[in-house]
């Protein structure tokens, strides 16, 4: 259930790039009343967020890590202006493989599991909906140890690092406008997706036809990781790229804490 079942060619252009929302400046003063129309105009509305920015002019985007695009002014969306969406990253731990999909209908096009979510569902809930909508396989997700940016619940601090299941990578990408005889029918938005990794069985059972009527031409197939990068659409290797370095760096510091209790037991029994 992907935005509007539309899938990025090999050679798209400008796919990956940050997305922008108001332009810089600031405001010292706030507008003393709203415009007399039904709906605030685009101009107050861009006025309200820059107020939001820090005094300071123009407005220079903070640089995070290699991974990530460069930081947006403030911003805000309504409902009816942006889409939440999640994706999946797959992977055959027992064999260190992906899962990469291509659709027949758009020849060249490899792509990971995405689609919108569904009003009630969570995100946890619709991404394992849509990984085996799209890829045909019960996918759970892979716990991996990594840093982010969401808080451990108080209760759990004394437990130590443990690994987790959220999200690795968000994109935000925009959509629009759609015309059809001469009129727009749809003034676009913005299409935010959150990136999971999952994993399946060394010897995992394919369902066909569980998709979409629009997803049945999908095929799945299992690469090296490698292959994977190689094959993948230029718009989502960037999340494969960094869901790739996470893995690594779980499966490395899971072989030293092995190495570390073996050693420990080795000295108790000594």
């Amino acid at each position: 259930m992907s935005i509007f079942r539309s899938r990025p060619s090999k050679n798209s252009d400008n796919s990956s790039s940050p997305v922008t929302s108001t332009s810089s400046g600031t405001s010292s003063q706030p507008p003393t009343s709203l415009p007399t129309t039904d709906k605030p105009s685009s101009s107050f509305i861009a006025n309200s967020f820059r107020r939001l920015q820090p005094q300071l002019q123009p407005f220079r985007p903070l640089i995070f890590s290699r991974w990530s695009s460069p930081s947006i002014p403030h911003s805000g969306w309504a409902c009816e202006d942006f889409m939440v969406g999640v994706g999946m990253m797959i992977i055959q731990p027992s064999t260190k493989k992906m899962v990469v999909l291509y659709d027949h209908s758009r020849p060249g096009c490899y792509f990971l599991p995405r689609g919108r979510k569904d009003v009630g569902e969570t995100l946890q809930e619709a991404v394992l909906r849509e990984a085996y909508e799209e890829s045909g396989f019960k996918v759970e997700f892979l716990p991996l140890y990594k840093f982010n940016r969401q808080p451990t619940p108080p209760a759990q601090r004394a437990a130590g690092l443990k690994p987790d299941t959220e999200p690795v990578y968000m994109t935000a990408r925009r959509w629009g406008p759609k015309v059809r005889q001469e009129k727009v029918v749809d003034t676009g938005g913005e299409y935010f997706v959150s990136w999971f990794i999952g994993q399946i069985p060394e010897n995992p059972v394919h369902h066909k036809g569980v998709g979409m009527p629009d997803e049945q031409g999908f095929q799945s197939f299992l690469v090296t990781f490698n292959e994977g990068l190689n094959l993948i659409n230029p718009e989502e290797r960037p999340v494969v790229q960094y869901a790739l370095n996470v893995y690594q760096q779980h499966t490395s510091l899971v072989e030293k804490f092995a190495l570390l209790e073996a050693a420990g037991a080795e000295e108790t029994q000594g």
